[in-house]
């Protein structure tokens, strides 16, 4: 009669590479706990009565080689076979972790179902904690071999190298700028104010809006037009303005400007704003400021990190009254 070992630890086999044996006992952790049980298939039922928690209530991942496994209540699991490294129990609450509000938090992503990342202004969502540079552009759809991609992380921007691994759970991970290789045509090269940067030039011509350059009482706007607006205003689209400053990129951008002017749907006040003529139109100016503890960086900051943050502003609006 084979002699059974008297503990099998999953979690050491995986990271030796090992695979488990058949034991008188199995270890394995449940998030950062440590769990022991005899049976050597269980249930996802059973994680959960080990953990004290509910499929009704949490999810569950087995984390294996290729990466997270989703584990519903009555998926049986093989304790010898599967490679386990550990297993996830997490609220449903948890589900989707904002990677770029983690940043601005100044918080630790956590482990959790699924992590939204941005891309230059579009956010996308994953399964998986970490993703190569090729994972991250394929999502934009974009060819990699085409495409540089870039990391903002702790405030600064750095190229992210072929075959490099993102593990989006590192804090100070906040977004991607991802910039074509080969951009030689369009609309920027022929008519951009000379102190647009490079990024600008990139994102500007990508942008499915048509982009209009123009200069009024010696200062130069840029002006994105029918631009979409977050749900809750009198309009789905304006113009939207923006001043460029005469020492841009060193001094900062401030302030936003809409045409035709916005109301709150629900007809509540918006505070500090005014009217300003600006193409022999009226365009409403909202004076949103950057504070001490998100001061304008001429290193990372540009025409689209303003934007979102002025985009962030009107959604703000709805939460302060």
């Amino acid at each position: 009669m084979t002699k059974l070992n008297n503990n099998c630890n999953l979690k050491d086999c995986y990271y030796k590479g090992e695979k488990p044996i058949i034991a008188f006992e199995y270890t394995f952790n449940i998030n950062d706990k440590e769990f022991k049980t005899r049976d050597q298939v269980i249930l996802g039922e059973t994680l959960h009565s080990m953990n004290g928690s509910s499929s009704d209530t949490h999810f569950i991942y087995k984390v294996i080689e290729i990466g997270k496994v989703q584990v519903g209540p009555k998926t049986k699991i093989n304790l010898t076979e599967c490679g386990i490294e550990r297993f996830i129990i997490l609220p449903f609450e948890q589900e989707v972790l904002d990677i770029e509000d983690c940043y601005c938090e100044g918080s630790q992503p956590y482990i959790t179902f699924k992590y939204r990342f941005k891309v230059n202004r579009i956010k996308y969502e994953t399964l998986l904690e970490k993703l190569t540079r090729e994972q991250i552009i394929e999502f934009t759809g974009k060819d990699p071999a085409k495409s540089r991609l870039r990391i903002v992380k702790n405030g600064k921007p750095t190229i992210v190298e072929k075959g490099e691994i993102i593990d989006l759970t590192e804090k100070g991970v906040e977004r991607f700028i991802l910039e074509p290789l080969d951009c030689t045509e369009g609309f920027v090269a022929k008519d951009c104010l000379h102190r647009l940067t490079h990024e600008d030039e990139l994102f500007l011509n990508h942008l499915p809006n048509k982009v209009d350059f123009i200069s009024e009482r010696n200062l130069d706007w840029v002006i994105l037009r029918n631009f979409e607006l977050p749900d809750g205003y009198n309009h789905k689209v304006a113009d939207v303005a923006i001043m460029i400053h005469p020492q841009y990129p060193v001094s900062q951008l401030d302030m936003i400007y809409f045409s035709p002017c916005l109301q709150r749907a629900d007809g509540k006040h918006i505070g500090a704003l005014t009217n300003r003529s600006l193409e022999g139109k009226t365009y409403q100016q909202w004076s949103r400021h950057r504070n001490a503890a998100n001061k304008w960086d001429p290193n990372v900051d540009n025409v689209e990190s303003h934007l979102d943050l002025m985009m962030a502003n009107l959604e703000l609006e709805f939460k302060k009254r």
